[in-house]
């Protein structure tokens, strides 16, 4: 059985948050008020059925406008509905869901509150902490590239906990939690086996192009070196991710009219929120994806100049794009 795990996989949605249709909810709400004045006024009733298949008569009217009421009251809760399943959930939502498994949402910036304007503080995606809530739970056996992955994403966070018997009839146990933990500056991690008892940990930094200074990989390094962590089996070896660096370049041919700009920002921005999903260990870049963004942001013909090939990286690289560049020519 494989694990689900958020941008890995697709969950449909629950159908719990299934919105009726416009045309049942109608019928129903026409066949319940001809039921409920039916045995009350018999000869209105018949009025009233009459009325109601005229699609301009008021109370036909109201009767509609009941419904779209109906389904946008709807559509709000089931936002709601979605917001308390950590799947959806999103922001303070999400963070409510990070508490039930004892953790919080990483700090990579503390801001400057005394600067002017202030400058608020960055804490990471809704993305990174969704992935790292479906890790926490799941305990996977020690050495597997579950485990290593866990670990890696948790650099500091986990305690040193050591069991003393001091004296008959008492345990002393103490947690220390290290104050310099590095597992906010963690993009992405892996742990791979590249010979017997030999395993290679991989991390991507979030700084830059992913290139991870040497100060995280020593921390990651210290990390796999405590007792509770490395199996006595391994010996691992930590390395920065390789990072293959791309361009995005691409001409795009619109209809003529006033929206080209919008057009060609909202095309930018697309393509760089693509390049910034790619971004991680064994990412890849394809450029089919960016036809399909370049069509979705108003496109009616286009030119890929780069990348021509998809970009495939292994389990030690990563896909970093270092400009993305959008012609917009009418047609």
């Amino acid at each position: 059985m494989s694990m689900l795990i958020p941008g890995q996989n697709q969950l449909a949605e629950p159908s719990i948050v299934t919105v009726e249709t416009f045309e049942d909810l109608l019928a129903e709400f026409k066949t319940f008020v001809l039921e409920y004045v039916g045995p009350r006024a018999p000869e209105s009733a018949v009025k009233l059925k009459a009325s109601l298949e005229n699609e301009s008569e008021l109370l036909t009217l109201a009767l509609e406008a009941f419904c779209v009421r109906l389904q946008l009251h709807e559509r709000k809760y089931n936002v709601r509905i979605k917001q308390m399943l950590a799947w959806w959930a999103t922001g303070s939502n999400l963070d409510a869901r990070l508490a039930d498994m004892g953790l919080e949402r990483q700090l990579l910036d503390p801001g400057d509150p005394a600067a002017f304007p202030p400058i608020a503080p960055v804490h990471e995606s809704d993305d990174d902490a969704r992935l790292r809530y479906y890790l926490a739970p799941h305990a996977p056996a020690a050495g597997s590239r579950m485990q290593y992955r866990r670990e890696v994403f948790t650099l500091g966070e986990r305690p040193v906990v050591k069991v003393d018997a001091a004296a008959a009839g008492k345990v002393t146990v103490t947690y220390t939690f290290d104050p310099d933990g590095f597992a906010a500056q963690v993009k992405d991690g892996n742990g791979r086996r590249t010979g017997p008892g030999e395993v290679m940990v991989t991390v991507l930094s979030r700084e830059g192009d992913g290139t991870a200074p040497e100060a995280l990989l020593e921390g990651v390094r210290r990390h796999f070196e405590r007792p509770d962590v490395r199996p006595e089996t391994d010996r691992v070896t930590v390395q920065g991710a390789h990072i293959k660096q791309y361009k995005i370049r691409v001409v795009v041919r619109i209809n003529a009219g006033p929206d080209s700009g919008l057009t060609k920002l909202a095309a930018q921005q697309q393509l760089q929120s693509y390049a910034d999903s790619c971004h991680r260990l064994e990412g890849r870049v394809d450029p089919s994806w960016i036809d399909y963004t370049l069509h979705s942001a108003g496109a009616v013909q286009l030119e890929i100049l780069e990348p021509l090939e998809p970009i495939v990286t292994t389990a030690f690289e990563a896909p970093y794009c270092t400009g993305v560049e959008v012609e917009v020519l009418t047609l």
